[in-house]
């Protein structure tokens, strides 16, 4: 008995404990995440029974609820990773949950339906705005940006009507012109009946626009409406002007909801209604009111509209200030277009008209010179002599303003050709030396050896510069030298050549040294008053060594002497390389000279910084080499038909052509020179004149071109304007060769020469 008692308790015991121990690893399990675990309600030798079975059928119940919340929740958020364009639906499953764990997965999902909702908000948001500022960049034109908007935003955000208003300065664009425009892509009205005008937009007279006082406001686009005027304005802030003026105002967006009945209505062909809500935006930059937007629509605006117009306005307003900025660039460029093209056409002009009188002068000066007949008197040839320095010392005058001009507005050019060094400095040498002997003053070219034998740059200028410098330096020097140094240098990593021009003249003060490369600069106003001259040669120079890559400068002491560098690289960019290095002994030798004689009294005649077309003082040469030899039998006999419509040009040329013994034939435009030559071919050589009356020489040169008696008849195109591009112009009209005036009388026959006998020399001088 007490072993069947024992085991009874101990039965009773196990049937007690095991439902106990089974919860409690359950529950440990629940504890450690692992949702799989249930009661088994059979201890192994029979079913649990009573409050027990119900215990453990309990804690199965609420481990199978949790895991089945679990695992909904964690399927809701794996879905929504990866959620596509499906319409929003509930994301857990609602069976078989009860009570709390069923509020729970609804609360869920109102949750995941949020999270969805706020991201497709989101992307809306940032989509739509990414999208209108693409279609606003690169416009140009205020209204058009307008428009466009008025197109596109209230179908966007299911408004019905709209207005845009600008500030002043933006609505009065001239290519804002041509009025407002409502939905109609045309500009018209639409074909409902007109909108009456809100009353928040009266128009203000021009009369009550003052100077200085608020920004105004123009409507300049609309949507579902044409109600304003082009000129209708508002004045922001002011007293019974509308909430339009009063958001300009304050800058702040205002929302108007519960519109009262008979507010404007918004209407179409089938009726009209007032709307439900009103939006009124302003447009800004940097604290700034450009303009302000008005929206209604029928239904409540949503709280992501809202936020996506306080984005919009500023992205807007940065659109607008970008067109301002860029159109008033636009404008201030074209009006420096249309000033520098005036300025240039003004030069061109004034050089025709300057150059006109002053090629008579000097071509009859030269005669007068040249002294053929004898019957002037050694004073009156000096006389004709001055006159004709003087004549040419105006001549380059007129040039350095044109180059002048011509650097000022960019537009100077710069040919790069091979050029052999010792071409340049032989030029250089034979140009300065006769001043360096009337003046009595030593003059020497020295060469380093390592200087390349060959550059590549422009010729013409680099000349222009080295004469400017030469003649600065004989006209500052009374006594002493002047010397030439070549030496190989560096500028910006690459090979260059300095030349330095030193001279033992008059001096610079150091405290002036930076102004004489000013235009209508002097080194002192001393200097001036003794020396005379603008002061355009050393600033012309100075920007023409920037041109070609180098520079200027220069080391002076008073009374002690100047010395100016000009430095040029060897090679242009364009060049493709730089000249191989070589040993030039034999070229310095070759250009050196010697100190000459004394002779002539070594005043200088021009300024310090002043223009510098060809050193010093120049002799008037003889006709006499054109009137022998070759020359002499080629010119003589020729028929030469001049076409120029001022007499004193003709007057000129014909004594001149006469000297040389050819005949001269003249008429008074282009269209008299042609009926000449039908009328009597019989001509070797026509000059022709560009700026004439009636025909110009460019057309009568076309003209001539295209009749076949005269296609290969020779024409030297002559110009007093002599603007860069004439020479080309000239050639590209038919022209055969091109000389400006005033006429250089070698130049013009060494041309003649050439076309006539291409064999012959055209070096006389």
């Amino acid at each position: 008995m007490w072993a069947d008692s024992v085991d009874a308790a101990n039965a009773l015991l196990d049937a007690v404990t095991y439902p106990i121990a089974e919860a409690t690893r359950v529950l440990t399990a629940v504890a450690e995440g692992d949702l799989s675990q249930r009661i088994e309600q059979y201890d192994g030798h029979r079913p649990v029974r009573g409050e027990l079975r119900r215990l453990g059928r309990t804690v199965n119940r609420v481990t199978g609820q949790l895991a089945l919340f679990t695992s909904e929740v964690t399927r809701a958020g794996r879905e929504e990773d990866t959620e596509t364009e499906r319409p929003p639906q509930p994301h857990t499953s609602l069976r078989g949950l009860s009570g709390s764990w069923r509020d729970a997965a609804e609360a869920v999902n109102r949750m995941v339906s949020d999270l969805r909702e706020t991201t497709r908000a989101k992307e809306w948001l940032e989509s739509n705005l990414t999208r209108l500022a693409a279609l606003m960049q690169g416009r140009r034109d205020i209204r058009d940006v307008a428009e466009m908007i008025m197109r596109e935003l209230p179908p966007l955000v299911s408004a019905q009507y709209g207005a845009l208003y600008l500030s002043g300065d933006l609505a009065a664009r001239p290519e804002a012109a041509g009025g407002p425009r409502g939905a109609g892509a045309d500009g018209r009205a639409p074909a409902f009946p007109p909108v009456p005008a809100a009353p928040a937009a009266p128009t203000v007279p021009a009369a009550r626009r003052e100077q200085g006082g608020p920004p105004r406001l123009s409507y300049v686009a609309g949507y579902g409406t044409s109600a304003f005027e082009q000129d209708a304005r508002l004045v922001p802030g002011a007293p019974g002007q509308g909430l339009v003026a009063q958001v300009a105002a304050q800058k702040r967006r205002l929302l108007l909801t519960d519109v009262p009945t008979g507010y404007l209505p918004i209407a179409s062909g089938l009726g009209s209604a007032p709307p439900a809500c009103v939006v009124i935006l302003p447009l800004m930059y940097q604290d700034r009111v450009l303009g302000v937007l008005e929206l209604a629509s029928f239904s409540p605006f949503s709280d992501i509209h809202l936020a996506f117009f306080d984005q919009f306005m500023h992205t807007m307003g940065v659109a607008l200030h970008t067109i301002r900025a860029n159109t008033e660039l636009s404008e201030k460029a074209a009006l420096l277009a249309a000033s520098s093209e005036y300025k240039t056409q003004f030069l061109a002009n004034m050089s025709h008209e300057l150059r006109t009188p002053l090629n008579s002068l000097l071509v009859l000066a030269r005669l007068l010179a040249d002294n053929e007949s004898g019957n002037l008197s050694d004073e009156e040839v000096r006389f004709a002599q001055t006159i004709h320095r003087s004549g040419t010392d105006l001549l380059q005058l007129i040039n350095d303003v044109l180059d002048l001009s011509t650097v000022e507005a960019g537009r100077m050019e710069v040919r790069p050709q091979r050029l052999a060094l010792l071409k340049l400095l032989t030029y250089v040498h034979d140009t300065a030396r006769p001043l360096a002997l009337s003046r009595g003053l030593g003059f020497t070219v020295d060469v380093a050896d390592t200087v390349p034998r060959e550059l590549y740059s422009d010729e013409r200028r680099i000349q222009q510069v080295l004469r400017n410098l030469l003649s600065n330096a004989f006209k500052f020097t009374s006594e002493g030298r002047v010397e030439l140094r070549v030496t190989a240098a560096e500028v910006a990593g690459q090979g260059a050549v300095a030349f330095t021009v030193s001279d033992t003249g008059i001096g610079i003060a150091p405290e002036r040294l930076a102004r004489i490369f000013e235009a209508f600069q002097q080194g002192d106003r001393s200097t001036h008053r003794t020396y005379g001259g603008t002061g355009l040669g050393l600033s012309i120079s100075q920007e023409i060594a920037t041109l070609l890559g180098g520079r200027i400068t220069v080391e002076s002491a008073q009374d002690e002497g100047s010395t100016f560098t000009f430095t040029v690289p060897a090679a242009l960019p364009e060049g493709g390389g730089l000249p191989d290095p070589v040993v030039n002994g034999v070229l310095g030798r070759a250009v050196r000279g010697d100190r000459p004689a004394e002779a002539g009294n070594g005043a200088g005649d021009g300024p310090r910084g002043g223009s510098g077309g060809g050193p010093g003082e120049r002799g008037v040469a003889s006709l006499a080499p054109w009137q022998q030899g070759r020359a002499s039998e080629v010119l003589s006999g020729v028929r030469v038909l001049v076409v120029d419509d001022d007499i004193r040009n003709v007057f000129a040329l014909t004594h001149v052509l006469g000297r040389v013994g050819m005949s001269v034939r003249y008429a008074e435009n282009g269209r008299e020179g042609i009926e000449t030559l039908v009328a009597d071919p019989a001509v070797d050589l026509v000059l022709m004149d560009i700026m004439m009356p009636e025909l110009d020489g460019y057309e009568a040169i076309r003209t001539l071109r295209a009749d076949p008696r005269f296609a290969h008849l020779p024409v030297v195109a002559l110009t007093a304007q002599a603007m860069p591009g004439d020479d080309e112009q000239s050639l590209t009209s038919g022209a055969s060769a091109y000389v400006p005036k005033p006429v250089d009388i070698d130049r013009l026959l060494g041309t003649v020469l050439a076309l006539l006998d291409p064999h012959s020399s055209t070096e006389r001088r």
